[in-house]
C-alpha cells in the first residue's frame, strides 16, 4: 500500500490531488491510503443541491470555501479539528461496495486502540457512544474505487449548525432536533485527549501491521497535473455550486435509511424536456446517465418504469435502492 499525508490545507487542492490518485494511471495498480485535512470549508455532495443545503450568505460572508466532491452522501462543514482519510484500491471485480465496512476496521482498529470506543453504525457512519463521528462516502471511476471519510476531533460544532441548513424533511422523519445534535467530537468523548498528529501516525502504524507501505513522492508533474485539475473542476462555480435552470415541477422524498432524492423535472406534452436529481444517497456512479435517459420519455408509469429498470439504480442512488422507489416518488 502506498501512502500520503498531505500538508496543503485548500480544500481544492486536496479534492483534486484525491481525484488524481484515482484517476491517472500511474496509480492505476496501486491501493493507496491518502490522509489530508481541510480548513475552513463546507465539503458537498456530488449529487446535492447547495442552495438547498448550504446558508450561502452566511457562508460567502465569513469566506468558507464551498467544494463539491465527487462522492455521494451528504454535506459536511470541514476545519482543522477534523481529519480526513481515502482508501483508494483497484476493483476490477466489482466487489469494493460489498467490502465498505470491512476497509474501515483499520480506523476503527486505530480509535479503539487511543481509547475511543468507536463501531461502524448504519450505512456509512462512524460512531462513538451512540453519536456521530464520521461519515463515509463512495466512488467509482473506471475500475478504480475511492472510499473515504471525515473523522471529528476537535471541530467547532457551532459551526456546522451555523452553516448547514440540512434537510426538514430528513430532520423531521428522523426526530432529530438540529443538525449539531447527532454529531460530537472525538475528544469529548474520551478521558485522555488524542493528538491528530498522532493519530495519522498510529493509522498508518495499523496499516504496517498488515501490509507493506510506501509513501508517495509527488514530483513536479505531478503537482502541475494537480493543479490543472484544480483549475478546471475545483474552482470552478459550474461544478461546485451546479447552477441549473428553472424547474417547474420538484418531487421530494427522505427514504428511511435511504436517503433524501429530490427530482426536478421540466414537462412539455407530457414528455420530458430536462431533469436534474439531487440527495444525499450514497451510489458511487452519478446522476448524469439516469438525468439524460429521462429525457424525451412521457411522464406515465410504464414509460417511466421501464426507463428507471434500464438504468443501474443501485451504482446510483446505493445498493438499497429499487426501481419502484424512485417510481414512487414520482407518482407520489
Amino acid at each position: 500500500m502506498y501512502t500520503y499525508i498531505s500538508k496543503n490545507n485548500d480544500p481544492m487542492y486536496n479534492l483534486a490531488l484525491e481525484e488524481y490518485f484515482v484517476t491517472d494511471r500511474k496509480f492505476a495498480k496501486e491501493n493507496i491510503l491518502f490522509i489530508f485535512q481541510n480548513d475552513n470549508s463546507i465539503i458537498v455532495g456530488r449529487n446535492q443541491n447547495v442552495a438547498s443545503e448550504v446558508n450561502l450568505e452566511i457562508a460567502n460572508k465569513d469566506f468558507v470555501k464551498i467544494v463539491r466532491r465527487n462522492t455521494g452522501g451528504g454535506t459536511v462543514f470541514h476545519d482543522l479539528g477534523n481529519v480526513n482519510f481515502s482508501i483508494i484500491y483497484p476493483d476490477h471485480n466489482n466487489t469494493a461496495v460489498s467490502m465498505f465496512k470491512n476497509s474501515l476496521q483499520p480506523v476503527i482498529e486505530t480509535l479503539n486502540k487511543l481509547g475511543a470506543p468507536a463501531e461502524i453504525r448504519g450505512k456509512n457512519d462512524i460512531v462513538l457512544n451512540g453519536k456521530k463521528i464520521s461519515g463515509n462516502a463512495m466512488w467509482k471511476s473506471g475500475n478504480r474505487f475511492l472510499q473515504h471519510g471525515t473523522l471529528l476531533f476537535n471541530s467547532n460544532l457551532d459551526k456546522i449548525q451555523k452553516y448547514l441548513t440540512g434537510s426538514k424533511d430528513k430532520i423531521k422523519t428522523k426526530s432529530v432536533s438540529s443538525v449539531k445534535s447527532n454529531v460530537t467530537n472525538i475528544n469529548n468523548e474520551v478521558s485522555e485527549k488524542i493528538d491528530i498528529e498522532n493519530f495519522k501516525f498510529k493509522l498508518l502504524d495499523q496499516y504496517l501491521t498488515k501490509q507493506e507501505i510506501k509513501t508517495i513522492i509527488l514530483d513536479n508533474q505531478d503537482q502541475l497535473n494537480v493543479e490543472q485539475i484544480v483549475k478546471n473542476k475545483y474552482s470552478q462555480n459550474s461544478w461546485n455550486l451546479n447552477k441549473n435552470s428553472d424547474f417547474e415541477f420538484k418531487f421530494r422524498e427522505y427514504l428511511e435509511n435511504k436517503g433524501m432524492v429530490e427530482i426536478f423535472l421540466n414537462i412539455n406534452s407530457n414528455i420530458i424536456t430536462e431533469c436534474k436529481i439531487y440527495g444525499d444517497f450514497l451510489g458511487f456512479s452519478g446522476t448524469k446517465q439516469l438525468e439524460e435517459k429521462m429525457i424525451g420519455i412521457n411522464f406515465e408509469h410504464d414509460e417511466l418504469l421501464t426507463c428507471l429498470k434500464k438504468a443501474d439504480i443501485k451504482g446510483i442512488f446505493g445498493p438499497s435502492f429499487e426501481p419502484e422507489d424512485l417510481l414512487k416518488i414520482l407518482l407520489n
